[in-house]
């Protein structure tokens, strides 16, 4: 019987954690067993973080201390176990881009972001994003909030069904210098294995954290294989004042294979995938798709006399290049052979200013650059303000709005193939292929909780919320160009 490259691998692993394992326990039967008497010892340490820390305005999610049936390999596999999360990939092997919905509302219609800064690409302000969970590392994530409804002005409008917001690790201080790490490595059905390494550590106020990831299966369908490869690397350093500033890298490597049919009638048929007949792509194309995205993130938070000061950036750029036989010159979604590119660039900057007992007032600015191919651009730049107020014991509103600034190069091109000097324009009067359009809004937000705690026993860790907000969106002028 001969191995697979990919049970090879398991089996290397498998004798070096044994070996590792052995190592130690030698070491250990070597030993003396002595015993010390200590005295009295008091723990004055904190407690350990709650897993899952629910609110009236949101679901906080501890990664670290998230308990999870399986091994977590995307932060998708964290998400979907959530009520209001439903993963609607193919399946929970190969994670999709835009694989998840949020109360039933698709990627367009919720916002993912990062460190509070929307996580985004070119496309159209309501074209599909592609937000690829399997490319966020998450040894490089600290907690993840779900915050529920467009009642946050500190998020866009496309917030209709609400907010994943993935926040990344802060640095913080060493009373002595330390390094650990730990290795981990797993193997389940379908050819699945999913390799980890992680090393962090610091001294002083400086820390660090190091990771590489590697993941492979053959996937549940027909031509669903994945290869992802990712390595990211954080620094950042501990202020005297209590503030810190910190960097993130990160580099990933993902190559697919689409979904193809697998019809009984055909004379391909395959016995060993389930049945897929959706589809028009078949295994003789053999189509394939390569990415290697590129994330760069800034953080600087900083208390001053006027308030909590926070400065997020980030560039973020993706690629994905789609290789096999075209069938009347689409593949499956329409993509054809060819490479595409998509760079983002964006900054906020928030200042949260306690003005007094049972009160805090937060402004921000936000701005967005997205770039695609085929002059593919939109941006915006959005001013936010939120007040909240502790109005007694057990009630709590906030109130905000947020003023919208958005420019969109609205596709003005028809085409039945995907060359482009093979087509019409939409609006024959406009002889462009794109059309810049502007829009601008003021949307208010406002959210009232009452704590049904006091009233009685059965009632704790209850509340009852009251959103009342205006929905906006620049939807409209995707079909009036």
């Amino acid at each position: 019987m001969s191995l697979t490259e990919k049970q090879k691998k398991v089996f290397i692993w498998i004798v070096f954690i044994l070996g590792v394992t052995g190592f130690q326990a030698s070491a250990r039967d070597g030993e003396a067993v002595k015993s010390y008497d200590l005295g009295k010892i008091q723990v004055s340490a904190d407690g350990s973080k709650n897993e899952i820390l629910h609110t009236p305005s949101g679901t906080f999610i501890n990664v670290e201390a998230y308990k999870s049936p399986g091994v977590v390999q995307n932060i998708g596999d964290i998400l979907k176990d959530n009520a209001i999360i439903d993963l609607r990939g193919a399946s929970d092997l190969v994670p999709e881009p835009d694989g998840i919905y949020m109360r039933g509302f698709e990627s367009r219609s919720f916002v993912t972001a990062i460190d509070g800064l929307q996580f985004q690409k070119s496309g159209g302000y309501w074209g599909r994003h592609f937000v690829d969970y399997a490319l966020i590392p998450v040894s490089m994530i600290d907690t993840i909030e779900i915050i529920p409804g467009p009642h946050c002005s500190r998020y866009p409008g496309q917030a209709v069904g609400g907010v994943i917001n993935v926040r990344t690790k802060e640095p913080k201080h060493h009373d002595t210098p330390e390094i650990g790490g730990d290795i981990a490595a797993s193997y389940k059905s379908y050819e699945t294995i999913d390799t980890k390494v992680n090393v962090n550590g610091g001294t002083g106020g400086f820390d660090f954290g190091l990771a590489w990831q590697d993941y492979s299966t053959d996937g549940y369908l027909r031509n669903n294989d994945a290869d992802i490869s990712s390595i990211s690397g954080r620094f950042g350093y501990r202020l005297p004042s209590d503030g810190f500033i910190s960097a993130m890298a990160s580099f990933a490597r993902k190559d697919t294979g689409w979904i193809v049919k697998n019809d009984p009638s055909q004379p391909d048929y395959d016995s060993d995938y389930p049945d897929v007949t959706a589809t028009s792509t078949t295994a003789a194309q053999s189509p394939t798709r390569e990415k290697k995205p590129q994330y760069f993130n800034l953080k600087y938070n900083q208390p001053t006399p006027v308030g909590l000061l926070n400065l997020t950036a980030y560039y973020y750029y993706d690629d994905q290049e789609n290789h096999g036989k075209e069938a009347s010159g689409r593949f499956r979604n329409g993509y054809p052979a060819g490479v595409y590119e998509w760079q983002t660039y964006g900054v906020k900057i928030q200042d949260e200013i306690t003005l007094f007992k049972g009160n805090t007032l937060t402004v921000g600015y936000e701005h967005a650059h997205l770039e695609g191919d085929w002059d593919d651009k939109s941006g915006f730049n959005d001013i936010y303000v939120e007040d909240k107020w502790e109005l007694m014991e057990n009630l709590n509103l906030t109130l905000g709005a947020r003023y919208e600034n958005i420019d969109i190069h609205w596709s003005n091109w028809s085409s039945t193939s995907w060359a482009l000097e093979e087509g019409k324009y939409k609006n024959p009067l406009i002889q462009k292929k794109y059309i810049k359009k502007s829009y601008s809004h003021i949307s208010p937000k406002s959210f009232l909780t009452y704590d049904l705690d006091a009233l009685a026993k059965g009632l704790r860790d209850t509340s009852v919320s009251l959103g009342v907000s205006e929905l906006w969106s620049p939807r409209s002028g995707y079909c009036q160009v």
